[in-house]
């Protein structure tokens, strides 16, 4: 008994240091890249995939105007608190890498699943085969729609300077 509660410590200890391990790299990284862009030119900055599937829920359209790096900010620190955990850039963690997703999802889908992910695995395909591929559904995170656009920018900022 006291080795297979051993063992299983052991495999919690292990799982918890790999963990921390990568959201402190992943959290350097984002604290020093918002000050990146703000030297880039206007023209490098990636404009969001206009064709597409929006999505299922409360984002039907979506205003696409210029980069704003203070939102881009406020969106970094949202996404270390609520996203980091399940999601990376160059890497998969519990949920896909976030890498290019503003080249591979329009800004209503991706909002869409921030905002309400039970509706969007529910009614929406791509979420549906996205929550299978991984084994794990995502989870509501309790977003209101301007934090949702704040990670938004984060991530088209992010995707610009990445690679």
């Amino acid at each position: 008994m006291k080795k297979r509660i051993n063992v299983i410590l052991a495999c919690f200890g292990f799982v918890a240091i790999l963990a921390c391990g990568g959201h402190g790299e992943t959290k350097s990284k984002q604290e020093n890249s918002p000050q990146q862009p703000a030297a880039a030119e206007p023209a490098a900055m990636l404009d969001y995939k206009t064709e597409g599937s929006k999505g299922v829920g409360s984002i039907t359209s979506f205003e696409r105007k210029p980069f704003d790096a203070a939102l881009a900010n406020k969106g970094v620190e949202l996404f270390v608190s609520k996203c980091a955990m399940c999601h990376s850039f160059d890497r998969t963690l519990v949920g896909p890498s976030l890498d290019a997703v503003v080249k591979r999802r329009t800004p209503e889908w991706i909002m869409n699943m921030m905002l309400d992910p039970a509706t969007m695995l529910e009614k929406d395909a791509d979420a549906k085969a996205l929550s299978k591929a991984y084994g794990s559904p995502m989870i509501s995170l309790g977003l209101k729609q301007e934090e949702a656009r704040a990670i938004l920018e984060y991530l088209r900022e992010r995707n610009s300077t990445a690679k």
